[in-house]
């Protein structure tokens, strides 16, 4: 028994000796690989401190309006395809909006939803898409953009009312009371302004 025990052993460290490089490589690929994979984990948390550093300056109000544009333009270049690009163009969007751009701010949402970050991100571009095309008096355009939100159960009330909006605009009372109804049964508190919109086209 004891020979054959030593035989086995040396069968092993033969072989072994002949197959050193292999177990070798082996033993290199299983530390390796987890080594590049916390290697990169880190230089993703690194970036992301960087964006969000990026993005603090960025809407910093007290920053010089030359800050507050580097920092925005180094998260449009440097960080692509992040969650801080989705929010700085989200904020360049609400500031053309506010100046009346319409066509720029609609293009900063409809590169947004491009990127296709998450369906809450796209549903709310969509949204906004929405409000801009109000804005714009192209109410059939605002109503389609409505019907690209794909969370529809979870945006219902501002949905409704949206749509409720349009149709005022329209002229069509009929359809504005209607969701304007359907806006107050989906809105989870006393909204006054809702009501006051409910009530004027009320017949």
């Amino acid at each position: 028994m004891a020979e054959d025990n030593l035989d086995f052993t040396d069968k092993v460290a033969q072989w072994g000796a002949q197959n050193i490089k292999y177990i070798s490589i082996g033993v290199l690929i299983g530390v390796l690989i987890p080594l590049a994979w916390n290697y990169n984990q880190y230089l993703e948390v690194e970036e992301n401190l960087t964006a969000s550093e990026l993005y603090y300056e960025a809407i910093n109000i007290e920053n010089s309006e030359i800050v507050i544009a580097e920092a925005t333009e180094q998260i449009l270049s440097d960080h692509s395809g992040s969650i801080y690009e989705v929010l700085t163009k989200f904020m360049l969007s609400k500031q053309e909006f506010e100046n009346k751009n319409y066509t720029l701010a609609r293009k900063y949402l409809e590169q947004i939803i491009d990127t296709d970050a998450s369906d809450t991100y796209n549903s709310l571009a969509s949204i906004k898409i929405s409000l801009i095309r109000m804005q714009e008096k192209e109410y059939e355009l605002a109503l389609n953009s409505l019907e690209n939100v794909e969370m529809k159960e979870a945006f219902k009330q501002i949905l409704s009312e949206t749509k409720g909006d349009i149709y005022k605009y329209m002229g069509d009372m009929e359809k504005s009371f209607k969701y304007y109804n359907e806006a107050i049964a989906a809105s989870a508190i006393n909204n006054e302004n809702l009501l006051m919109k409910h009530n004027s086209v009320k017949n």
